[in-house]
This record gives structure tokens, sequence and C-alpha cells, in this order.
């Protein structure tokens, strides 16, 4: 029973409802509310406690009254209210009468023991998550005086429901909410019903095979049947392929979507583990968040360039993922994109993309390289996170903020490059990347560093704009570092189409020429077959990513300089070389798309003291140094030999 408690205040009286209990009366083992003192009287069935799973724990088998009485008033039960058996699991049967006329949300919630309900020709309406979670049931049976069936009514996602694998539903039904019967295995249906499409086995439309569309047009693709196994083909008639339309199909090994598809929607594949091939047709703008989530089994996606935006999550934890193209059609990568591929290790990211999500790369352990395009102004929070798998990052001119762990954990980090347009770098942007040894920023002010930002190391040296090496000394979150050294530049030409390699004791410097179609220049130096550091430089010549082998010398710090486009060609030094010995290089110039332009492969020989050097040590003759096609010989006479004393046939 509900009783009035009386208050006073400031003179004024106030009558205020207290109830005692969650509902006005009990009778047997059932608990009701009054839903109407007048004639007609009813009641409603409700719970003792809300939410409680202490509610009817002795009850296994329920048969509802049709009336029950109460203080000498008889009441007719009409409906059975939301939670009346929420969370019952001891309920294995249940039995409703003729006069109730609508299933409330909730109420039987989560009844796992429940196997046996009766839905009487009474009943209009079944509320949402009305039987979610039942995973006892088997079959269910809808009457023809039904015209609702809520929001996961029979939801059986993740073993919800997991037993239900039949339903008929009536013609009377007009409106079915979103992912009522969600991967019911069976589902019998011939009716019209109307509103949003629910997901992965939709009864709101034409079924034909395993496919489930909005109508016989089979313009619109809902869903299909969650046994289908093997290939899909989508007919060219569907232009959209519905939320969760092929949700949790494991036994999915590969889809055609056709070129008249414009979107994948929510979840569209998701779970989809066994899925390992997806053909996307060249009509697709959107690809939808979580679209192709968990699918474990897919190796490699092609992504068409009509694709101008990438949803949240749209292949997370895609495991078997080894290799991703962004076409340049794509403007946006959104969150958590391609978070947890821990099998991605390469990804080309087209020219249109503006801003990376956050989290978008997150997890992606395999990942080696990265090319982040000049088109791109932010890198979200937590963006590389955990990308151990990195040994070098440029981050491009265009590029203004660099959001917080961008880079952290990527413990496999040597080099970072930062473009001049770079102002503020995140909170741990670079925390935990323990591999670090140089940082390159071009940016004229230094970065505001936030929290952490990077690991100080005496081991790391930082390359800054000689104009700036004091406030960079000075700037917060930059001071810690012991190493900061000049970024300088020099003006040199070419004359031919040749590299030129002018080694001297303990180093070497290469001039190429410039090629209008490049867009990166990589160099590699070898010694004894092992590297022992990797070069590269943007079209400009401007140097972007530096990585040495470690050095077992601490005193002797590779100290490269930087070079700067000129009219006819670029030059580089690098330090460090140990003298008298043998180098090999190669300097490889690729164009936008990665495809190789020119390759220039040589030895060269620091200067110190030779075979020729000890063998000519008496000699009269002179002995002189030239350059020939790149390459240091001894000329003695009118006779050429090697920097090792071997005589060069003329």
């Amino acid at each position: 029973m509900k009783r009035k408690t009386l208050f006073f205040l400031s003179g004024l009286l106030f009558i205020i409802p207290l109830s005692i209990h969650a509902y006005d009366f009990q009778s047997g083992d059932l608990y009701y509310n009054i839903t109407s003192n007048e004639a007609l009287y009813t009641v409603e069935v409700t719970y003792q406690e809300y939410r409680s799973t202490f509610n009817y724990t002795n009850l296994a088998t329920l048969i509802i009254p049709e009336t029950v009485t109460n203080d000498g008033q008889t009441y007719s039960v009409t409906s059975i209210g939301k939670n009346a058996f929420y969370f019952c699991s001891g309920l294995t049967s249940v039995t409703i009468p003729n006069s109730v006329t609508s299933i409330k949300d909730w109420a039987f919630y989560s009844c796992n023991g429940l196997t046996s309900v009766i839905i009487p020709n009474s009943i209009t309406s079944i509320g949402k998550y009305a039987f979610f979670g039942c995973s006892s049931l088997t079959s269910v049976s809808i009457p023809n005086s039904i015209t609702s069936i809520g929001y996961r009514a029979f939801y059986r996602a993740f073993a919800f429901c997991s037993g239900l694998t039949s339903v008929t539903i009536p013609e009377s039904v007009t409106n079915i909410g979103d992912e009522a019967f969600y991967d019911v295995l069976n589902l019998i249906y011939n009716g019209s019903a109307t509103g949003a499409p629910w997901g992965a086995l939709s009864v709101n439309g034409y079924m034909e095979g395993n496919l489930i569309y909005e109508s016989e047009a089979k313009i619109s693709l809902l869903g299909c049947v969650r046994t289908t196994t093997g290939d899909i083909t989508i007919p060219n008639s569907v232009t959209s392929i519905g939320r969760s339309a092929f949700f949790g199909c494991s036994g999915l090994t590969s889809v055609t979507i056709p070129n008249s598809v414009t979107s994948i929607g929510e979840r569209a594949f998701s779970g989809c583990s066994g899925l390992t091939s997806v053909s996307i047709g060249n009509s697709v703008t959107s690809i939808g968040d979580q679209a192709f989530s968990g699918c474990s089994g897919l190796t490699s996606v092609t992504i068409p360039e009509s694709v101008t935006s990438i949803g949240r999550s749209a292949f997370f934890g895609c495991s078997g993922l080894t290799s991703v193209t962004i076409p340049n059609s794509v403007t946006s990568i959104g969150e958590r994109a391609f978070s947890g591929c821990s099998g991605l290790t390469s990804v080309s990211i087209g020219n249109s993309v503006t801003s990376i999500g956050d989290q978008a790369f997150s997890g992606c352990s395999g990942l080696t390289s990265v090319t982040i395009p000049e088109s791109v102004t932010s890198i979200g929070r937590s963006a590389f996170f955990g990308c151990s798998g990195l040994t070098s990052v440029t981050i491009p001119n265009s590029v203004t903020s660099i959001g917080e762990r961008a880079f952290s954990g990527c413990s496999g980090l040597t080099s970072v490059t930062i473009g001049n347009s770079v102002t503020s770098i995140g909170e741990r942007a670079f925390s935990g990347c323990s591999g670090l040894i140089s940082i390159i920023s071009y940016a004229m002010t230094p970065p505001r560093c936030l929290y952490d930002v990077f690991r100080a190391s005496e081991d790391v040296v930082v390359y800054v704009p000689c104009t700036a090496l004091v406030d960079y000394e000075q700037a917060y979150g930059w001071d810690t570092f012991a190493n900061i050294q000049c970024i300088t530049s020099e003006e040199v030409e070419t004359s031919d189409n040749s590299i030129i390699v002018t080694p001297s004791e303990s180093e070497v410097t290469f001039t190429w020429p410039s090629n209008s179609n490049a867009n990166a220049y990589t160099l590699e130096i070898t010694k004894d077959g092992v590297v022992f550091c990797t070069l590269t430089f943007n079209a400009n010549g401007q140097l972007m990513t530096i990585a040495f082998a470690p050095s077992k010398d601490r005193n002797n710090a590779h100290a490269p300089q930087a070079a700067q486009a000129t009219v006819n060609g670029w030059q580089f030094t690098v330090t460090g070389l140990n003298e008298g010995s043998n180098y090999a290089y190669t300097m490889t110039v690729t164009d936008n798309s990665g495809t190789e332009l020119q390759t220039y492969n040589g030895t060269f020989r620091t200067l110190g003291t030779t075979a020729l050097d000890n063998i000519n040590a008496a000699d009269a003759a002179p002995v002189q140094k030239i350059l020939r096609n790149g390459q240091v010989f001894i000329l003695r006479g009118n006779e050429v030999y090697t920097v090792t004393g071997q005589k060069v046939a003329e």
C-alpha cells in the first residue's frame, strides 16, 4: 500500500506521496499496480523492488490471472508492467491471460531460464527489451493482434536469445523497432511492416535467397540470414547497404559490392570473422562506423577513389589486415578507423586527407612505415599510439598540431621530423619512444610542448633552424635536451645527370641532380653489408628523416648536416665515418605513388692509408685522386687505380 506523509514548513502544509513499496498491493505470488481505480478497474503486474534480482526468486511456472481482488474490489489484469519480471532467471514458463493487452518495456528482460511463453490474441504491443536476453527461448508466435514490436524486443546478439530459432510474425504488425529480432535464424513473415531498418535480419521488406531488401525493387539491402556461408554477390539494383546488414555472419567468406552501391552502413559487416575478401564498388562514397570491425580474417582492402569518408572504428580489430591504400578522394580518417589492426604493416594515405582521427591507427604494432601527406593539418589524440614497429616519422609542413599521445609507445621510433607549421604538440605525444635518436624540427618558432612530450636523453640529438637555436634551448619541453644542433644549408650545383660522391677522411658528401617528377629521395649507406644510415629527402631536397645504426663509440657522434633545394641540385654530408674504410650507397628516387624513377648505386672509400699508398710510397710519379662517375679513383701517370690499389682497365 501507499501512504501520504504530512510536512509543515513556514506555516504551509505539504502533502507528499511516499511509496513504501514499488507496488500497490500483493495478491498470491504477484505484485500489482492499480492503473485505473474507476470502472473499468484495472491493474498491471509489477515488481516488489525496482530491478531487483530478488523479485520472484522462487517462481518457476507463472500463470497470470485475468482478474485479481484487493480490499473487496475486483480488478482486471490488463498489462505486464515495465521491469515486472526483470532478471527472473528461475522463471521457466509463462501463461498470459486474454485480458492483457500490452507487454511493457523490459518486462521479461534476461529471464534466461524462460523456455516457453504464449502470447494471447488480446495483446497489441510488445515493448522494447521485453524479452531481451531470454537465451532459453526457442520459438515465439506473435498473434494477429500485435501491431508494434519494440526496440531489441527479442535481441539475441552475443548469446542473448541464443536459442531462439523461429519466430512467426503476422501481417498485423506495422512497426518493428531497430534490432527487434536481431540474429534470429529463421523468420517467417509476409507482411508489410514499416519503420527503421533494424539490423542484420529485418522483416521490414522483401526476402530473396538469403538477402532481405526494403522492397521488391531491391534498392536498399537491409540484412542477411545469419546462417549464410560462402560468397555473396550483391545485385546491381542495390544502392545502399543498411546498418548491421551482415553483422556477425561468421560463415561469410567473400562479398562483392557492385558499382551501384553508394554507402555502406554502420556495422554492416562487423563481426564477419570468416570474411577474407571484399570487393568495394567504385561508387561508394562513405564507409560507416564499425563497418568492417572485427573482420579478423580480412587481409587486404582496396578502397575506391569514390570514397570520401571512413567512419569511426571502420576496420577496428581487423588483425589479419596487412596493407591499406587510402585513395586521394578520402578527406578524413575517423576515430579508431584502423585501431587494433596488429597485422597492418604499411599504409598509403591519399593526398586529400586533412585529418587523422583520434586512435585512428592505435595498436597497429606491425606498422613499419607510414607516409603522412602534405594535405593533413591535424593528427588526432593517440592516432599512432603503440605502433611499436614504426622506425621513423615525418610530420609534413601542412600539419599545425599533434595530438596528445599521438605517437606514445612507439618504442621502435628512432627519428622524428617535424614540419615548419607545427605550433603545438600534445601531452606525452612521443612518450615511451625509448629508441629515439634524432629529432629534426623545421619550425622557426619552437612548437608549444605540453606535459612530458619527449623522453629527454643525452642520446637524442635535436636539429633546429640556426636562427631559432637559442629559442629552442630556452623553450619549455625543448630545454631538457642537452644536445641541440643547428641545421645548416649550402647551395650546390650538378653539371650533369649523375650523382657525385666526395669522401674525405671521416665523412662523405653526396651531390645529386633534381628530378621534377620526384616525391622522395632515399639514401642508404652500408658498410660490410650492414646498414650504416638511411636518409630520406622530400621533393625539394629537404632532409626529412635520418636513422643511424647505433654507434659503438659514444664519443664519435653522427652529426648530419641538412640540405636545401637549389636550382640544379642537392647536397648532403654524412659525418662519423671510419677512415680508410669501404662503403656502399644506394640513392632511390620515387614518385608520389612509390614507383622508382631512378636508382644510383656505387661504392666509395674514405681517405686514409690505402694499399696503393703503401705500394707507391717511394714512387716519384705524382699520385692524384680523381672523381669518375661519382667514384674516387687514383691517377698515377697515365694509369688508373681503385682506392684499394687495383688497376682499372681503360
